[in-house]
């Protein structure tokens, strides 16, 4: 099956093909702590001023050196820089599954504690990915392959 996305002709054999050396790329990638990472300075990190730079990312705690969640996004800068610094339930979706897990984080009781918790003990390693079916089936293969599956990652249908 061929799928034709912005001219460019990608097919699932070939995503197939590279999602290991595709996987090896984003562990491999550079660890930004997220209090330290915006719009401005993700724009700046992959050298672009005004597109939206698409990829996929991982989130880590770096402090227990444990891998916790992979994500994709049209627009990085957005989804790390602005997302993952909010408060409402509806965006904050990772601050708000922390404050659900009572047994693994007794003192996170709002998404503001929640994120201050992220600030100082989570990172991120992201990579372009064009792409808009790469990122997809990277994103399920990486969070199966890493283990993020099970808790933070979840594809179940609604």
């Amino acid at each position: 099956m061929v799928y034709e996305l912005d001219e460019i002709v990608i097919s699932f054999e070939e995503i197939y093909k590279g999602l290991p050396k595709r996987l090896g790329e984003l562990i491999n990638a550079p660890k930004y702590e997220i209090k330290s990472l915006t719009e401005g300075t993700i724009k700046k990190i992959f050298g672009e001023d005004n597109l939206p730079i698409e990829g996929v990312f991982l989130i880590s705690n770096h402090t227990h050196n444990k891998m916790l969640y992979v994500g994709r996004s049209r627009n990085l800068a957005t989804r790390i820089g602005v997302d993952l610094r909010a408060t409402s339930r509806e965006q904050a979706t990772i601050s708000y599954k922390l404050t659900t897990l009572k047994d693994d984080y007794p003192k996170l009781e709002t998404i503001r504690d929640a994120r201050e918790y992220m600030y100082k003990h989570y990172s991120v390693q992201m990579i372009k990915v064009p792409n808009e079916n790469e990122r997809a089936i990277l994103q399920i293969y990486a969070a199966m392959k890493l283990g993020t599956i099970n808790v933070f990652n979840s594809f179940r249908e609604t």
